[in-house]
């Protein structure tokens, strides 16, 4: 499996990819806040800044969240890079 989840508590969990245990993802409920969860990824190299930080938006549950994250890294792995799309075509 080349990501997973790690329960931080049980209103934060961590996505992570398992090779370098690296967290590019998060998903969070607000503190005395029953419906709303929220999800984010962090998509460059450590130190983060705020840039790094791409908020993915508010869910009605807990595993819509996780989904959204879990799409947008499907996604990214899926999508060539162009200097890689570039040496390819030569």
């Amino acid at each position: 499996m080349k990501y997973s989840w790690r329960d931080e508590s049980a209103q934060v969990k961590h996505f992570y990819r398992t090779l370098d245990g690296k967290i590019i993802g998060t998903v969070w409920q607000y503190v005395n806040n029953n419906i709303v969860w929220c999800s984010k990824v962090l998509d460059d190299d450590f130190p983060f800044t705020d840039a790094s930080e791409k908020h993915l938006g508010r869910f009605i549950d807990q595993d819509s969240a996780k989904l959204s994250i879990e799409k947008f890294w499907q996604r990214q792995d899926n999508t060539l890079l162009e200097e890689f799309q570039s040496i390819t075509m030569r």
